[in-house]
């Protein structure tokens, strides 16, 4: 066991994307530095029994977790379990979404420096959105008094697919965060991003996107500028099931060769129907037009922390 975890939580729904990113990681990753976790909420899963091989393979240890475990919530609520649901040797936590491909060295986000109590974040792309049009910025501004974040500036407000922290910090962060999802008798509109904003949003420090980089932007002026590591697949089609846009065949074709070397994981890869597909191809070419290219010459606010 090294010091500092890679670690995914995540349903045996989303074994599949998640072990292709967590291979990715093992590969940015030396193994001196860092374990990679996949830490699986499910109880007694044929999936999990069929994968583990695999991930052995692949030096990724696999942890079936029951549901029971946090609190039988909805698994996207896992990560604010990770300080129980770890061995607490580890000190330094990468907690990334299954939904993502890994394309360069993560080993700045595991050394870099945290300062006690805080926590390392990238924003929500939303904020991006709200600088297109009044409209725009209306809605958003809307969903952030819903969520009681009126007062906050509309740019502070992190995306939780990619969460750097330390240990010892989490169980105090994470547990300010459930105790506003226990207290609330509705959920927050945006599962557990909306109380983890209002909760600690105020210790998170913000990264650039770079470590959290919308894949819609794939292809875009502002990729080129960022150089992204990690690549966050936020919207349907995924790339998994679907080559068309706005990934394309080139973010497609890593999940098409993960099964080619691992056929027995056929019968666990998510799959859509053709009907489906062309739907959601035909919607990310229209918003390509509409939406990600207008914000795809705009920039982020700036970071609080380099990394």
């Amino acid at each position: 066991m090294t010091r500092h975890c890679i670690c995914y939580v995540v349903d045996d729904n989303y074994l599949f994307p998640t072990l292709v990113s967590a291979s990715q990681a093992r590969e940015n990753a030396p193994s001196s530095l860092a374990d990679i976790v996949i830490l699986c909420l499910s109880d007694a899963s044929d999936r999990v029994r069929k994968v583990m091989p695999v991930a052995v393979a692949l030096g990724i240890e696999l942890i079936e977790v029951p549901t029971a475990s946090i609190e039988n919530l909805h698994p996207m609520y896992g990560r604010l379990f990770i300080d129980k649901l770890l061995p607490k040797a580890y000190e330094r936590v990468l907690y990334i979404d299954g939904d993502t491909q890994i394309a360069a060295s993560l080993e700045p986000l595991l050394n870099v420096d945290i300062p006690e109590g805080k926590f390392l974040a990238v924003r929500d792309p939303a904020a991006m959105f709200a600088k297109l049009s009044d409209k725009w910025a209306s809605r958003i501004q809307g969903e952030r008094v819903e969520a009681g974040l009126g007062d906050n500036p509309i740019e502070d407000y992190l995306n939780t697919g990619v969460l750097v922290f330390n240990m010892k910090d989490w169980a105090e962060l994470a547990g300010e965060t459930l105790k506003l999802i226990r207290a609330r008798s509705t959920p927050f509109k945006f599962g557990d991003q909306d109380p983890m904003n209002l909760a600690i949003g105020d210790r998170c420090l913000y990264i650039s996107n770079r470590w959290n980089f919308p894949g819609f932007l794939i292809g875009s002026g502002q990729e080129e500028r960022v150089k992204p590591v990690i690549y966050h697949f936020m919207s349907n089609p995924r790339p998994w099931v679907h080559a068309g846009a706005p990934w394309g065949p080139k973010w497609h074709t890593p999940y098409k060769a993960f099964l080619a070397r691992f056929p027995v994981l056929e019968s666990v890869a998510p799959k859509t129907t053709p009907v489906k597909a062309l739907r959601h191809h035909l919607q990310q070419a229209l918003k390509g037009v509409t939406e990600y290219g207008p914000v795809s010459r705009l920039s982020e606010a700036a970071p609080l922390q380099d990394v």
